[in-house]
């Protein structure tokens, strides 16, 4: 008896050290598993868990042991599954494969692998959510079109250049001769406008150049003027009031292009603000010297919709952006930042919610 009890012992202290084993190599692997951020789960042949890790239990506020055996669309409240999940039913085998699918808001490369174990077989499923990366995606596409709509701007600039010349070079030959006075009027006002138009088209040539940054003294005032006549059509036609509030202010030292494209990015974005709002909108530019520290300060304030605190932080960061893809690209703000840091100048914002919202640029000035 006592040989039979000493085997009995040393083969259940065999299986005792057996079962630590197994156990221990099912947490490594479970630990292995859990580390993995992307949501990660397999799947029978009835859509039923067999093994997930954490961040797909807790993306439903659960733990993996509390959704084994669930058919894994009653976690989404549905009644089947997703059209992208299969499984292999009655013999028939699928093949490995990923697919992107929109769920709850959120865009999902799903990757899918089968595996066969003894006479059990089951489905792998990977989704990594890669929501962030195809907004960037869609919005560098959507800046190679802004980048090709330049590029046409200024060709179709010079296009209109040329007969407009003309149209004045004529129109001012024929103010030179006898006219009656109506017909004196009517010439000054197709004069008065083609002026008006070239003075546009000239705007147009001097946003879309592209040259290396070139610094000279300027004046602000003059830069707004130029870019608010640029972009005066669409400000008339969403019935956008202008105010201007210059004082004398002296010359900055700043490349003018680079400069108008910071002013129409603060009047594009005082837009979305304003038709946000719903309300006559009305942007106001101000100018003003500050003799103690020697520097120019611009301020653009608008009655639109506002910024909400929690995102206020976030607004000069590259491709941060509460515009729908096709209607901004995120980079206004950031390389309005870029270019005003690069001037040796700071931009700050303020913003009340449902009030407006107020940037200040300020500028050195070139004494």
């Amino acid at each position: 008896m006592t040989g039979k009890r000493k085997e009995s012992e040393e083969y259940l202290e065999k299986q005792s050290l057996l079962f630590k084993q197994i156990w221990k190599s099912q947490k490594w692997w479970q630990n292995i598993i859990d580390a993995i951020k992307d949501y990660l789960f397999v799947l029978d042949n009835n859509y039923r868990i067999l093994r997930t890790n954490k961040a797909f239990a807790n993306l439903f506020g659960k733990e993996p042991a509390d959704i084994i055996m669930t058919p894994y669309y009653e976690l989404y409240g549905l009644e089947k599954p997703h059209e992208w999940c299969v499984v292999q039913k009655d013999g028939g085998a699928i093949s490995p494969g990923s697919v992107e699918r929109k769920i709850n808001d959120s865009v999902y490369l799903i990757s899918c692998f089968p595996i066969f174990h003894e006479q059990n077989d089951a489905v792998v499923y990977i989704m990594k959510d890669i929501t962030e990366t195809r907004r960037l995606k869609d919005q560098i596409y959507h800046m190679d079109k802004l980048s090709s709509l330049g590029t046409l701007t200024s060709g179709v600039a010079h296009e209109i250049n040329n007969p407009l010349t003309g149209i004045i070079g004529y129109t001012e030959m024929l103010l030179m001769q006898d006219q009656d006075d109506t017909s004196r009027k009517y010439l000054k006002n197709v004069y008065d406008s083609a002026i008006r138009c070239k003075r546009i088209v000239e705007n147009m040539l001097t946003f879309s150049r592209q040259k290396p940054p070139h610094k000279s003294p300027e004046d602000i005032n003059d830069i707004i003027d130029k870019t608010i006549e640029l972009h005066e059509y669409w400000l008339k036609s969403t019935n956008i009031e202008i105010v201007r509030d210059y004082q004398k202010v002296p010359y900055v030292n700043v490349d003018r292009q680079q400069m108008q494209q910071v002013i129409l990015n603060l009047i594009i974005n005082a837009e979305f603000a304003i038709s946000e709002s719903g309300q006559r909108g009305l942007i106001k530019f101000q100018t003003e010297y500050e003799n103690k520290s020697k520097t120019v300060i611009v301020t653009v304030t608008d009655n639109g919709a506002g910024i909400p605190s929690e995102i206020l932080p976030k607004i000069f960061d590259p491709f941060f952006t509460t515009k729908p893809v096709n209607a901004g690209t995120g980079l206004g703000l950031s390389i309005a930042h870029g270019i005003i840091a690069e001037m040796g100048g700071n931009i700050e914002v303020k913003s009340v919610v449902g009030t407006g919202t107020s940037f200040s640029i300020v500028l050195p000035n070139t004494g």
